[in-house]
């Protein structure tokens, strides 16, 4: 027991190590590039496991370690889908905010105006080019504030359009034919990320609830008249089967949200 409580500390203590000066050293400075401060949410999930496995062992032992185990491993899970969920459902709407953006200014520019107003409109009208709005509002690089916006989960496709930016400022270039193909580009990337996501949604969900069959299979051997909960928490074999069972659906669903992922990438 003493040998499972060191085991479950020292893995608490991995996950929240905080990262070594030398690494942070060799980065480029965070404040040129604002992305949004979020928790590494893995790290915080395998610790959180750990904990509620080790507190389950000081109280019931190896039984107590192996349910909190399976129980915080399958909070954990849970908590990681959801917020792989709400980060994809993110991105999508700020592609299609990108790909809108882009859109709109293609059609100030062949109405006319200059690219400096165009973007000052389409800026107040869309949260993802307020930024760079406002860098164009007090004479600041549009192509700068551009690429430091192309940097953030979304934004990618502004960076062709800082390239089309910075053409058009050294050689006094049109921009309007180079906003109109990319933005026609955007266009269907975005349909063809519907027609993925549409077409990808079934293998994600046939994951999910292949994660769920062992519920299904407790259910079915109540039915039946036996006790298999019983079995699993009050017997060394069972626990056994208990943490195997537990790690191999954990895996699974993370599994098949990877390939999804892979499966989904457009480039």
């Amino acid at each position: 027991m003493s040998e499972l409580c060191a085991l479950l500390v020292f893995g608490a203590m991995l996950a929240w190590w905080p990262e070594r000066s030398g690494h942070r050293l060799g980065r480029p400075a965070p404040a040129l590039v604002r992305r949004p401060q979020r928790m590494r949410l893995v790290p915080a999930l395998v610790a959180g496991v750990l904990t509620v496995a080790l507190a389950g062992g000081l109280i019931s032992g190896g039984r107590g370690a192996v349910l909190g185990l399976a129980a915080g491993a399958g909070a954990a899970v849970i908590v990681w889908t959801v917020a792989r969920e709400r980060r994809r459902a993110n991105r999508d709407r700020v592609q299609n905010e990108v790909a809108r953006g882009s859109s709109e200014l293609a059609a100030l520019l062949r109405a006319g105006h200059s690219p400096g107003r165009a973007l000052v409109l389409v800026g107040d009208a869309s949260t993802v080019f307020a930024e760079v709005a406002s860098h164009q509002r007090v004479g600041g690089p549009a192509v700068e504030a551009l690429r430091r916006t192309s940097t953030r989960a979304g934004c990618e496709a502004m960076g062709a359009l800082a390239a089309a930016w910075q053409v058009s400022e050294r050689t006094g270039a049109s921009m309007t034919t180079s906003l109109e193909d990319l933005s026609d580009n955007l266009n269907a990337e975005r349909e063809l990320g519907r027609t993925v996501t549409t077409e990808l949604a079934a293998t994600r969900l046939t994951g999910r609830l292949l994660a769920l069959l062992p519920a299904v299979g407790l259910a079915l051997g109540y039915v039946v008249g036996g006790d298999p909960l019983a079995y699993l928490t009050g017997s060394e074999p069972g626990l056994g089967c208990l943490a195997v069972g537990t790690a191999l659906a954990v895996v699974g669903v993370v599994w098949s949200e990877k390939l999804a992922d892979r499966a989904g990438r457009l480039r």
